[in-house]
């Protein structure tokens, strides 16, 4: 990581790395209305928890989903969606979702979402979302805020 002003210190750097990371995680705990009658986690639900963390980690950044509704009349929604099920999740498990920002491009995003139970991998997504002119349903850029926000999610600087 490129620290953008020289008089920052190694500590301040690994302060704002640990910052990132924060916003980027999500942690859940599965329970019963997640699962089936197995106690494994129903393929859907992985649907709903990473919507959860893709809106928490906005939060975290410093955005929320109603401002952009009612300050620019503008929604995201999901264009595209890719899932590999590597293991299942169970009853009681709880998992961390990583969302990472791949690329920001005008008025779409492409991220990671990558779950993970300890230090196992179990799911992996990779979710494009693009920002429309409410009611139009047109493609709009991302406004400067959430550019910044966006950025915030990704792994670079």
């Amino acid at each position: 990581m490129e620290v953008p002003n020289n008089n920052i210190t190694a500590r301040e750097t690994m302060g704002y790395e640990m910052k990132k990371k924060s916003i980027r995680e999500y942690q859940f705990r599965i329970v019963y209305e997640d699962t089936d009658a197995g106690g494994v986690v129903y393929h859907a639900r992985y649907l709903g928890i990473a919507e959860r963390a893709r809106t928490e980690s906005v939060r975290k950044a410093g955005g929320r989903l109603a401002d952009l509704i009612n300050e620019h009349g503008y929604i995201v929604v999901v264009r595209q969606l890719e899932i590999q099920y590597r293991k299942p999740l169970f009853l009681d498990d709880l998992t961390t979702v990583t969302t990472t920002a791949l690329t920001v491009l005008g008025a779409s995003c492409w991220l990671s979402q990558v779950f993970r139970r300890g230090d196992e991998i179990v799911t992996e997504m990779k979710v494009q979302i693009v920002c429309l002119k409410k009611g139009e349903y047109t493609p709009v850029p991302f406004p400067p805020k959430w550019q910044r926000i966006l950025g915030l999610l990704s792994e670079e600087e």
